[in-house]
């Protein structure tokens, strides 16, 4: 199983000081600034692949719909894989965990900050609450992920969970 934890800390560190607006007119200087490639930017779901070594380099990209806000319609999300994708192996964990150690330990020592919240149940995380961007880091069975979140998308998100938490 392949990992690529310095460039997925490269693209921490790049989202960390990025003067983000969160619209996709953020996507093709961010790309560039990280050595990703953009495609159909002008399309409803444009496309990233990422610089990383494995197997599955392509970015997830989470848009508002143009319905639900006006023009240039905003980024929620952006989520990466910082590991290849393993699949029909049940021996990964310690592999796994290797490189979600790893991984967060980068991401310490690139935001310069302790991780604002963490968690172990349903799969380990950590997260960064930084000004520009909300950075999280997440192990799953199969891979090692990495979420680069607007921070009013997750103030949206937090507070739905909190009044969830609350009833």
């Amino acid at each position: 199983m392949r990992a690529d934890v310095e460039r997925a800390a490269q693209a921490v560190r790049a989202a960390a000081v990025f003067d983000w607006t969160w619209t996709v007119n953020d996507l093709q200087p961010f790309c560039d600034r990280v050595g990703w490639q953009l495609s159909g930017h002008d399309q409803r779901l444009p496309s990233v692949s990422t610089n990383l070594d494995v197997n599955r380099p392509d970015a997830l990209l989470f848009i508002a719909d143009a319905s639900e806000i006006e023009q240039p319609r905003r980024i929620k999300q952006i989520a990466f894989r910082a590991s290849d994708v393993v699949l029909g192996r049940t021996d990964l964990q310690q592999e796994l965990d290797e490189v979600f150690d790893n991984l967060v330990q980068r991401v310490f020592e690139v935001v310069g900050q302790r991780p604002t919240d963490w968690w172990i149940e349903p799969t380990r995380g950590f997260r960064w609450d930084l000004s520009a961007a909300v950075v999280t880091a997440k192990i799953s069975a199969t891979s090692v992920y990495m979420y680069l979140v607007s921070p009013a998308y997750q103030r949206r998100n937090d507070e739905i969970e909190q009044s969830g938490d609350d009833e």
